[in-house]
C-alpha cells in the first residue's frame, strides 16, 4: 500500500513537471525577458475543490481551496497571451485555462470563477496600489457571482451605497472610506432583499482591498474581504 502511495504521488508530480514544461515551450507565451509583474491568485469557485495554479516561468501555487488564496503576491514574468492554468490539487486535472496579458511592473489579482469544471474561467483584474489618504482605507468591488443578478449594488449597514449597478465579472472604481469596522450587504441592484453580508469587518488605514462576492443561491453566497498590503 505504501509503495502503490508512492508511485501515485511521483505520478502527480510528474505530470506538474509536464506541465509546466508545456506552458514554457508553448509559442503563445510572448514573454518579455527583461520585465516582471506581481500577482495573487485567488480560487472563488465554490465547487472546484482544492486546486493548483500554474503559469510559465514560475513555481506553481498549491493548496488552493475555495475562497483561499495566495498570502502575497508572486513575481511573475510580464508579457501576452501568457498560459495560465488552475489544475485539480488531487490528480492535476485541467479545470480552467487563458492566456493573460500582465504588463511590466503592474499588479494583478487572478480569480478561478464558476460553479462547475463547464463554466470555470480564469479572470484577471488589476490592482492599483496608489496609496490612500491619511486615515483610510482603499477599496474596490467585484462581482464573481455566476447565481446573483448580472447587475448588484455593495452597502453598507445603514445603506448608504459603496458601489451600485456592478455588472457579473466586473470590478468597480476604488473608493476611500474612513478606517474602522465595516459591514457590507449585497442586493441585486435596486432590489430589498440581501444576497449576502460581510460581517462586521476592519479596514485599517493606509491597506487597499477589494470586496468580492461568490458563489449562488445552490452552492451558498460569500462576501470576502481581500487585502492586497
Amino acid at each position: 500500500m505504501k509503495t502503490k502511495t508512492i508511485r501515485k504521488s511521483i505520478a502527480v508530480n510528474l505530470m506538474a513537471v509536464a506541465a509546466l514544461v508545456f506552458l514554457s515551450s508553448c509559442d503563445n507565451n510572448q514573454i518579455d525577458p527583461f520585465g516582471s509583474a506581481d500577482l495573487k491568485v485567488v480560487n472563488a469557485a465554490p465547487n472546484s475543490g482544492s486546486q493548483k495554479f500554474i503559469m510559465v516561468n514560475i513555481p506553481y501555487i498549491s493548496n488552493l481551496s475555495y475562497l483561499e488564496h495566495s498570502v502575497s503576491y508572486h513575481s511573475v514574468t510580464s508579457g501576452n497571451k501568457l498560459v495560465s492554468q488552475f489544475r485539480d490539487q488531487s490528480d492535476n486535472d485541467l479545470y480552467a485555462a487563458e492566456e493573460l496579458n500582465l504588463s511590466d511592473d503592474k499588479k494583478y489579482t487572478v480569480y478561478l470563477t464558476g460553479e462547475s469544471r463547464d463554466d470555470a474561467e480564469v479572470r484577471l483584474f488589476e490592482d492599483n496600489m496608489t496609496t490612500p489618504a491619511s486615515g483610510k482605507a482603499k477599496v474596490k468591488f467585484i462581482h464573481l457571482s455566476a447565481g446573483a443578478p448580472a447587475s448588484i449594488d455593495f452597502v453598507d449597514a445603514q445603506g448608504n451605497n459603496l458601489s451600485t449597478n456592478l455588472g457579473r465579472y466586473s470590478q468597480s472604481s476604488y473608493i476611500e472610506i474612513n478606517a474602522g469596522s465595516l459591514s457590507i450587504q449585497v442586493h441585486g441592484s435596486g432590489a430589498a432583499e440581501i444576497l449576502a453580508t460581510l460581517g462586521t469587518t476592519d479596514f485599517s488605514a493606509g491597506k487597499i482591498y477589494t470586496v468580492f462576492i461568490a458563489g449562488s443561491a445552490a452552492s451558498g453566497y460569500r462576501v470576502e474581504q481581500l487585502s492586497h498590503n
